[in-house]
């Protein structure tokens, strides 16, 4: 369906009026005065925002499906290995993909084959680990790189407007405006700003997401460590009986 002439020529002439009106051209100045000042080290500065932004998501929705940090079953599924029901509990783990109920899972199944040894159940049960572990961490290398190069390339920008306003006294000799030397160096120290601005969350991000891959990983060996260990528990009240 289409508009009639007049209707679509209404239509562009608003349009028009809106996009040159005074809140426009406000809304629309400090974006493009940012990146004039602050030239190709802010539009890099945006880019790696936007990357950190991305990974940061990215990861919290990976650790709220995978249930990190939500590891109650594990006290639970250790009772019905101690009670002899290791089929029951390995059912209750295998629909789970938290990292610790994998884990514990491939322990089980280890100790459940008759022909595997102790030390190959282990290897397998660490590959299993190392695996969960990759996952959890990949993309936080991106996270804290970014990080770390923000304030760098912050400095690197302020740095190169400084040269460019010294250039400018240079030229100008000793008619030495104090405005334009005051907005050469504000310009000068705005990437800067950028880079902290960039930096600061994504410092604050990588340390919790890797603490939390970190505390997972634990709780990961000390699942694994308890299944192997669950006869020490089974002898105590048999020796207590005797």
């Amino acid at each position: 369906m289409t508009l009639p002439k007049k209707t679509a020529a209404l239509f562009a002439i608003v349009a028009g009026l809106l996009s040159n009106s005074p809140a426009h051209a406000a809304a629309a100045s400090p974006l493009m005065q940012l990146i004039d000042a602050g030239g190709p080290i802010i539009i890099i500065l945006a880019v790696l925002a936007l990357l950190a932004l991305g990974v940061a998501i990215v990861k919290f929705v990976q650790f709220f499906r995978l249930g990190v940090g939500r590891n109650g079953f594990v006290h639970e599924c250790l009772d019905l290995i101690r009670d002899g029901k290791s089929a029951e509990a390995l059912a209750n783990l295998e629909p789970r993909s938290n990292p610790v109920a994998k884990v514990m899972a491939a322990t089980i199944r280890g100790q459940a084959n008759p022909r595997m040894a102790d030390s190959t159940v282990r290897e397998e049960v660490s590959r299993v680990a190392m695996a969960q572990l990759d996952a959890l961490e990949r993309g936080l290398a991106l996270l804290g790189l970014v990080a770390m190069i923000s304030p760098l390339l912050g400095l690197l920008g302020t740095v190169l407007g400084m040269i460019t306003a010294f250039q400018m006294m240079e030229t100008v000799g000793d008619r030495i405006e104090p405005a334009l030397l005051a907005g050469g160096i504000w310009e000068a120290l705005l990437t800067t700003a950028a880079g902290l601005s960039v930096a600061i969350p994504a410092a604050i991000l990588s340390t919790w997401l890797q603490r939390s891959v970190d505390v997972e990983a634990q709780r990961m060996e000390d699942a694994a460590t308890q299944v192997f260990t669950v006869s020490l528990y089974e002898a105590v009240p048999q020796a207590e009986a005797a």
